[in-house]
């Protein structure tokens, strides 16, 4: 069994995926793309998101994996970059119109000609001149030329990711590279043909989309995809397919124990829950294992994918304290402003090794500011490691806001805040949240007599065209937003007074 999705109801064999993976490698064949051209894949966890992976990189073609949450600013900032001329697209997905949202696009982006509609929900015509997916499985799956076997070395996935910047990064990946992530996960983690993936994180990701759909292709695995999130059906699920092992944020480990807590389903066959993107609290790593459900925190990026992983062998309070060690064939050192490698307080994390991207799509200055000559891959994140090598990340240098394992760059929305009346000064700050890990939290000072609430804030970024999941949950009237004497905004200021008041508002001290 290859796939497994729609909570079970649907399964599909590797001889049926391979056939449909051809029939897509085929089509994009005929449609002029070109070795190293970027196709847009905007779709959620399901068979057709895997069928369609796959033969674009059958093909030598570079997939952009999109969150399909995504929306009309964040698509046209991928779309123009990748210069994409063929997108996948859903119909309609928890009841957005994903096909007028694109054809709203079509005057800024006449390059993107091939429009492939994939059907949900099922409730949306084809425009006409768009191409229905169902067309594409009519093909003739037949073999691929031989001048188009894709070589390791060329970039296949341009994967765009949220810095301190207002615009998404686009980072570049080789079959090389992720290939040898999954390969190196499988041997730290001692897995085996017996594993089964399961992979709630969405497969727009690059852990859902590396550490879910290419660790079980790669390794022959069987994938269980699990599409919209409810920890009650995950826990079925995992009970139903014996899943072992996944890759997902915090919030989806809070809420699987909390379901099997609850008697929802036996989640015990998992053995491997590697956690991070966000802080893991060492009483749920217990609460898990309790469970039955072995947790192994972790710390990666899109950059360098897993750097450190706890191993099913590491030692309990490793296991529970910290973010594990060096997965096998990569180096990791923590470094000191003057570049030196430091043991025991905190330091830059820096990754060496074959899991590390190839660099930043057109983007020379970025590229030359991340990697040193000698191979080292800065991070931003601090983090402390002790003389047994293990890693526990204390903070980050850059001002991401990861909710519920997903990145969110406060300037973007600090920019569309400034633009809206009566805002007069903005800065969007991460505030801690039990269940998300963070959430973001918009500190405004209004002008004199605007009126500014949460409900016309979001409006606004509505209106612009900001994914939900990216807007703040909170809205904070401030008199004036600190900063230093170089006109630096101290945000860790804006952080302690509104949680001293939140302290005084609940009686704590």
């Amino acid at each position: 069994m290859a796939v497994v999705d729609l909570l079970g109801a649907r399964r599909r064999t590797y001889a049926e995926l391979e056939r449909d993976a051809l029939r897509v490698a085929s089509f994009l064949l005929e449609a002029g793309v070109a070795p190293g051209e970027v196709v847009a894949v905007q779709l959620p966890n399901r068979y057709e998101t895997v069928a369609i992976a796959l033969g674009i990189l059958m093909i030598g073609g570079v997939i952009n994996p999109m969150l399909p949450v995504y929306r009309t600013k964040e698509l046209r900032h991928m779309l123009t970059v990748g210069r994409t001329r063929v997108m996948f697209l859903p119909d309609s997905y928890r009841g957005h119109d994903h096909v007028a949202m694109v054809a709203a696009l079509a005057a800024e982006l006449p390059q993107l000609t091939t429009r492939v509609v994939v059907p949900l929900e099922g409730a949306l015509a084809v425009p006409e001149g768009w191409v229905p997916f169902g067309r594409v499985l009519e093909r003739a799956a037949g073999q691929l030329p031989v001048d188009r076997e894709p070589r390791a070395e060329d970039v296949s996935e341009l994967i765009f990711t949220s810095g301190t910047e207002a615009s998404p990064k686009a980072i570049m990946h080789t079959e090389q590279t992720t290939n040898f992530s999954v390969r190196t996960a499988w041997t730290s983690l001692g897995m085996s043909e017996d594993d089964v993936v399961w992979m709630p994180s969405p497969i727009g990701h690059s852990t859902g989309f590396n550490y879910g759909v290419r660790m079980a292709l790669y390794h022959g695995l069987k994938l269980v995809l699990q599409d919209r999130w409810d920890g009650a059906e995950a826990a079925r699920l995992v009970e139903a397919e014996r899943c072992t092992y996944t890759l997902a944020a915090t919030t989806f480990l809070r809420d699987l124990v909390e379901a099997a807590q609850r008697g929802a389903g036996d989640v015990s066959s998992m053995s491997v829950f590697g956690c991070g993107g966000a802080l893991v609290p060492p009483e749920l790593v217990r609460a898990a294992a309790r469970q039955g459900v072995t947790v192994l925190r972790l710390y990666g990026s899109t950059e360098v994918l897993v750097a450190t992983w706890n191993r099913p062998s590491s030692p309990q309070d490793k296991r529970v304290e910290t973010d594990g060690r060096a997965v096998d064939g990569v180096e990791v050192q923590t470094w000191d402003e003057a570049g030196r490698p430091v043991v025991g307080e905190p330091g830059e994390i820096q990754t060496r090794g074959p899991n590390t991207c190839v660099g930043f799509f057109d983007d020379p200055d970025r590229t030359a500011a991340t990697f040193h000559p000698d191979g080292w891959v800065k991070s931003g994140d601090v983090a402390v490691m002790d003389d047994e090598g293990y890693l526990t990340v204390v903070g980050r240098l850059k001002e991401i806001i990861i909710r519920g394992g997903l990145n969110i760059a406060p300037r973007e929305i600090e920019e569309l805040l400034l633009r809206m009346p009566g805002v007069r000064a903005a800065a969007v700050i991460g505030l801690p949240h039990p269940r998300l890990g963070e959430i973001g939290c918009a500190c405004v000072v209004p002008a004199d007599g605007a009126e500014i609430t949460l409900e016309t804030m979001r409006a606004h970024l509505d209106a612009a065209g900001l994914a939900r999941f990216k807007q703040p949950e909170r809205l904070e009237l401030v008199d004036a937003i600190p900063m230093t004497s170089t006109g630096k905004i101290q945000k860790y200021r804006l952080v302690e007074e509104i949680q001293a008041r939140d302290g005084e508002a609940t009686g704590g001290d």
